[in-house]
């Protein structure tokens, strides 16, 4: 049967939720870490480009300016920046190292002008502010065109393309970001590196919050696990439990005070009426053995006592079987335990089949001296009833085959026959109280189905186990299992 964990399904669940939703922040938050720094570089290009464009200057100023820009970056690094400016409609500069793949005339003209507004279309151009006075109200600046900024790919390297201007001049100020982009891929990778822990952290946060939620389950298991027929006492502390556990607790216990006396009305009653019921049928037998043997020898009166006889006979071994039944179902079937010799009493068994059907075949394979500690008479009882049952419900000509081993601590009984195989519905009722197999109800053979009932309950008070075998070789077989005797 496919069994499934609660606690490993709410590890995995939360491992996968939290997965998702990591995964998720992630993206958002890289994604907004990366617009973040993007516009912090937009700034800086912004911020070098658009002082220069308050005047008219000289292509003389753009070599400088390319200069100042090469010293900031390091005369020994790579070109950082690359510049390309243009008045009206002639280039005055373009960086040496310029990448071919990007094309100045390319970007799309601005039109927008920053605070304060430039000229509308048809107007004419402001006049340019005087060089040899500065910036004032009275010598303006030239008015702004509201930048443009583009990302493109050139020669191996990513550059971003500030493209700036005032009426008569247009600037286009690249940088190189590809120390940003190895920046952003190193914290994906560092994220992305981290991620499985923290989802190994978040299951096994979620498992330990699981097997918590869990306990009172838990409990509940081990305590059900603990009843037997002896132990139908066992109950649940509710202290120390939430409220929704502690009203399953609850049930669970009330559940078990009406099933512990249930059974215990049930146990009393099977022993007091097997017991109330010796009486009367043992003075019934007196009566008939002394009505039959004073009855005139083969008269109908004769026959009748003597089926009324069995009757009785029978009617004591049920009401015996069941007061053993009672007396086991409470834990307390007495056992007169002594070292019993396993090999003898097989082979006084053996001697019984051969009496039971002498028309059956018998095979045995008895290991000598196998003992085991035991009530003498229970344990033949077993025996006896095993053989009887390979007896009547073996076919004609048939046979039967017992072994005896020692396996490990305990002392292995077979009995086998032949016969019409129990079909699989039967095998898992043959042990039940009562219960008879359709080939047991269309014997002959007596019986109310208590014998196996009573072989299991005798052989478990032992610490043994009585099993019925997958049939193989159209033998039906009984393994019984008895701890071995020490020394």
């Amino acid at each position: 049967m496919k069994t499934n964990s609660f606690r490993l399904k709410i590890a995995l669940l939360s491992a996968l939720v939290s997965g998702g939703l990591l995964l998720v922040a992630g993206a958002v938050l890289w994604e907004r870490t990366y617009q973040v720094e993007l516009a912090r570089i937009d700034r800086e290009i912004r911020n070098l480009g658009t002082p220069h464009l308050e005047r008219i200057v000289g292509g003389d100023h753009w070599v400088r300016f390319e200069g100042a820009l090469r010293f900031v970056a390091g005369t020994n690094a790579a070109p950082a920046f690359i510049l390309w400016v243009k008045h009206e409609d002639r280039v005055i500069h373009q960086s040496p190292h310029w990448p071919k793949e990007i094309l100045p005339e390319g970007f799309p003209a601005l039109t927008t002008y920053e605070a304060p507004d430039g000229p509308k279309p048809g107007e004419p151009l402001p006049r340019p502010p005087r060089r040899e006075e500065p910036i004032s109200v009275q010598n303006p600046a030239l008015p702004r065109k509201a930048p443009q900024f583009y990302t493109r790919e050139a020669d191996g390297k990513d550059w971003r393309i500030g493209v700036m201007g005032n009426p008569y001049v247009t600037l286009i100020l690249g940088a190189d970001i590809n120390e940003f982009n190895a920046g952003m891929a190193q914290l994906r990778r560092a994220y992305f590196a981290t991620l499985p822990v923290a989802l190994l952290l978040v299951a096994a946060g979620a498992w330990l919050i699981a097997s918590r939620a869990l306990r009172p389950v838990t409990a509940l298991t081990q305590t059900a696990e603990r009843i037997t027929a002896r132990g139908l006492d066992q109950r649940i502390t509710v202290r120390g439990y939430e409220a929704e556990f502690a009203r399953l607790i609850t049930v669970f216990n009330q559940m078990m005070d009406r099933l512990e006396k249930g059974f215990n009305q049930a146990t009393r009653f099977s022993a007091d009426a097997s017991h109330e019921l010796k009486t009367p049928l043992t003075i019934l037998q007196g009566e008939l053995e002394q009505a039959l043997q004073a009855a005139e020898p083969g008269s109908e009166i004769q026959h009748t006592y003597s089926r009324l006889l069995d009757e009785i006979v029978h009617l004591r071994a049920i009401a015996d079987k069941l007061l053993l039944l009672s007396q086991a179902d409470a834990g307390r079937l007495p056992l007169r335990c002594e070292r019993v010799d396993l090999s003898r009493v097989l082979a006084d068994i053996i001697e019984d089949v051969h009496a039971l059907g002498p028309e059956l075949t018998v095979e045995s394979e008895i290991e000598p001296d196998v003992c085991v500690q035991a009530d003498s008479d229970l344990i033949q009882r077993v025996l006896q009833n095993l053989a009887a049952n390979a007896v009547k419900f073996n076919r004609e000509g048939g046979r039967v085959r017992l072994e005896l081993h020692r396996e490990g601590d305990n002392a292995v009984l077979r009995i086998a026959n032949t016969g019409v195989v129990i079909p699989p519905a039967d095998r898992e009722r043959i042990f039940e109280r009562f219960y008879r197999t359709a080939q047991a109800r269309e014997s002959q053979a007596g019986g109310v189905g208590l014998g196996l009932s009573l072989a299991r309950e005798i052989i478990r008070a032992h610490n043994g186990d009585i099993t019925l075998e997958p049939t193989r070789d159209d033998l039906t077989e009984f393994v019984v299992q008895l701890p071995l005797a020490r020394g």
